[in-house]
C-alpha cells in the first residue's frame, strides 16, 4: 500500500518516479510513526514558524523533507517513508538559530539541541529499520537553508524580501 501511495523505492525513483523523494515524506509505517512525528513538529515546528515566519518554516520543512529523501536514495536501497528527514531539518534550524544567536533562541539551548540530536542519531543507528540517511539528508538541507535564511533574510523589511520568504 505504501508503494502504491508514494514511498520512497530506489528502482521506481531511477525509472522516473521522482516525486517519490518528496512524496515519501508525507507516508508513515504504522499510528506510532505518525504520532512521534507529529509531536515533533508541534514542538519544532511552533519555534521555526514563529521565528522565522510560515513561508520560511514551510521553506525549511520541503527542503528539508526532499534533502532527506535525496539522501536515502542514494545510501540505502530500502524502501522508506516518514516525515523524520523534515523533522531533522526543523531540529537543524532550531540548531542553527541558536548557534547565531538569531530569532529569539537563546545560545544556550545549542548543547542540548545537539544532545537531542546525538541521541536521535544514535537511536537510528542502533535499529536496521530506521533510515538515518534520511535523517541525516533532513538535518543538512534544513542547516543550510536555515543558515541562508538567517544570514541573507532575517533582517530584511518585508518590502525587501521575496515574498516566499
Amino acid at each position: 500500500m505504501l508503494i502504491r501511495y508514494g514511498a520512497k523505492v530506489n528502482e521506481l525513483i531511477v525509472e522516473g518516479e521522482l516525486y517519490r523523494l518528496l512524496s515519501s515524506a508525507f507516508l508513515h509505517g504504522d499510528f506510532t510513526h505518525i504520532l512521534f512525528n507529529m509531536y515533533a513538529l508541534f514542538a519544532l515546528g511552533k519555534i521555526v514558524e514563529e521565528a522565522m515566519g510560515t513561508g520560511r518554516f514551510l521553506l525549511v520543512y520541503f527542503i528539508s523533507a526532499l534533502g532527506g529523501g535525496v539522501m536515502s536514495f542514494l545510501f540505502t536501497p530500502n524502501v522508506s517513508v516518514g516525515a523524520s528527514g523534515a523533522i531533522f531539518g526543523l531540529l537543524g534550524a532550531v540548531m542553527m538559530m541558536a548557534l547565531l544567536g538569531k530569532s529569539g533562541v537563546n545560545r544556550r539551548m545549542f548543547p542540548r539541541i545537539l544532545l537531542l540530536l546525538f541521541i536521535n542519531l544514535f537511536s537510528g543507528f542502533s535499529s536496521s529499520s530506521i533510515d538515518n540517511f534520511g535523517h541525516i539528508g533532513g538535518l543538512l538541507a534544513g542547516i543550510l537553508v536555515s543558515f541562508a535564511i538567517l544570514q541573507f533574510f532575517s533582517d530584511k523589511t518585508e518590502e525587501d524580501r521575496p515574498p516566499f520568504l
